[in-house]
């Protein structure tokens, strides 16, 4: 059975996927023996090529967001590079962490 990614928007311009924890964006040199890839699982799964407009850790899972054409794909992947585009994180924590704040810790 082909794998697929749950679609939770989708237009003629823009498709977002909800990523699963442990899944690549795309083929990297820091992984080379992977495999599996949400870039090509999402080609396959619709039938046509897709621009990622940013990418999520492979321990995150999360929006990610896609363009279906390649000019779009370069607009929007400008604007999260200059930060035009707010993104929220939620994490689960252990313990009571402040009401708010800045937490500066990587995944592992």
């Amino acid at each position: 059975m082909k794998e697929t990614l749950p679609i939770l928007y989708q237009d003629e311009h823009l498709i977002a996927i909800h990523k699963p924890a442990g899944l690549l964006v795309h083929r990297t040199v820091l992984d080379r023996h992977e495999t599996r890839f949400a870039v090509q699982i999402l080609r396959d799964q619709i039938g046509q090529y897709v621009h990622p407009a940013h990418r999520l850790d492979r321990g995150t899972s999360g929006v990610l967001l896609f363009a279906l054409d390649r000019d779009i794909g370069r607009q929007l992947s400008a604007q999260f590079e200059s930060q035009h585009i707010d993104k929220t994180y939620l994490a689960v924590v252990r313990g009571y962490p402040d009401e708010s704040g800045r937490i500066d810790h990587p995944l592992t």
